[in-house]
């Protein structure tokens, strides 16, 4: 793909990404994310319960968060913003999809000057 320099966590529901944010805040020694690629429709909390957890975080409240998502609502779009998310509508196809990467990169760079 890009060959990020990053580590992955991958939480597979709303929960686990609010309780990994909590530990960051609660344990130095815990990591806190560089970037957050975030859907919106997660299983039990969805997406702007996460990103709302985020922004209220002490040590995590400032990095980037790149929505990934199927939906095109303009209020959604809206909220994102409003919460300083960029927003990114999931492509229709694979190749497309691969581009992805591109767009996280300079994500990462921005967010390392």
């Amino acid at each position: 793909m890009e060959n990020l320099p990053i580590d992955i966590h991958v939480a597979s529901d709303g929960q686990k990404a609010i309780d990994f944010i909590t530990n960051a805040d609660a344990d130095p020694a815990a990591p806190c994310p560089h970037l957050l690629l975030l859907d919106l429709n997660l299983p039990k909390k969805d997406g702007f319960e996460v990103l709302e957890r985020l922004r209220a975080s002490e040590r995590c409240k400032n990095i980037p968060v790149l929505i990934m998502t199927s939906s095109n609502s303009p209020s959604d779009q809206a909220r994102a913003s409003e919460l300083g998310a960029m927003y990114f509508r999931k492509p229709p196809n694979y190749d497309e999809f691969l581009k992805l990467g591109g767009v996280l990169k300079r994500l990462i760079e921005g967010r390392c000057r």
